[in-house]
């Protein structure tokens, strides 16, 4: 994830926040992930990113997040992909 959250600021070098936007995958509602560059990585505010799958993330809410920190096989979340570099909108 950090390759690609560096090659989005690098294709976006006048920003110093980027804003992911999309729906936690657990309650469903709106979810904005503002990223900023730090010296250990990346920060993330406003919800968190699990990957699903090789090209895919989910976002989840802060409160969600506190509940249920992961995605595993027992709990089914909702099937919300969040695109960072692809816009394609491909779920995972």
């Amino acid at each position: 994830m950090i390759e690609i959250l560096r090659k989005l600021f690098e294709s976006n070098p006048e920003k110093s926040t980027i804003a992911l936007k999309g729906k936690c995958s657990d309650c469903g509602y709106d979810v904005i992930i503002e990223i900023t560059p730090v010296s250990s990585g990346f920060g993330l505010q406003g919800g968190v990113l699990l990957k699903c799958s090789p090209d895919g993330y989910f976002a989840k809410c802060p409160d969600c997040y506190k509940v249920h920190p992961k995605i595993d096989d027992h709990y089914k979340p909702q099937n919300i992909n969040v695109p960072l570099l692809d816009k394609t909108g491909s779920r995972c």
